[in-house]
């Protein structure tokens, strides 16, 4: 009965480990990228909700708790945190917000550490350093 060598079951194990090396980055870009869709859908959702808010109260919110949305983009699990840092007046308008939460994650995404969506459909996105990044809205990215 013929076993396998020590050669055989080394140049699996190198196989493998080439196999496994290539696989896990793309697994974790791919999560990355997920979740970062999952905060575009949350601004998303919280620009209509600022706008259903203004349509009842003739003004818009800068405290998340009064629109009917999680602080959290994922519903709790942490990976963004939702905001809204900006109310203007005249004309009115809103900027919502999606941060990476510092110590999960998703704030290994540099590039898209800052999410925010206006009310006028602008979109824009900022890196680990506060500068102004491109690619985290396009699909795909």
């Amino acid at each position: 009965m013929a076993g396998l060598t020590l050669m055989e079951l080394m140049i699996t194990l190198v196989i493998l480990a080439i196999l496994a090396s290539i696989a896990i980055p793309t697994y974790n870009d791919q999560i990355r990228k997920t979740r970062r869709a999952e905060a575009m859908i949350a601004l998303t959702e919280m620009a209509n909700l600022q706008e259903q808010f203004y349509a009842d109260n003739f003004r818009y919110t800068t405290t998340v708790a009064l629109l009917p949305y999680p602080a959290t983009s994922d519903g709790g699990s942490g990976y963004y945190s939702l905001s809204i840092p900006a109310v203007t007046t005249n004309p009115p308008g809103f900027t919502v917000q999606a941060q990476a939460i510092t110590g999960m994650s998703q704030a290994n995404d540099t590039n898209c550490r800052t999410l925010t969506l206006t009310n006028t459909g602008v979109r824009a996105s900022k890196d680990s350093s506060g500068n102004a990044s491109t690619g985290c809205w396009v699909t795909g990215e």
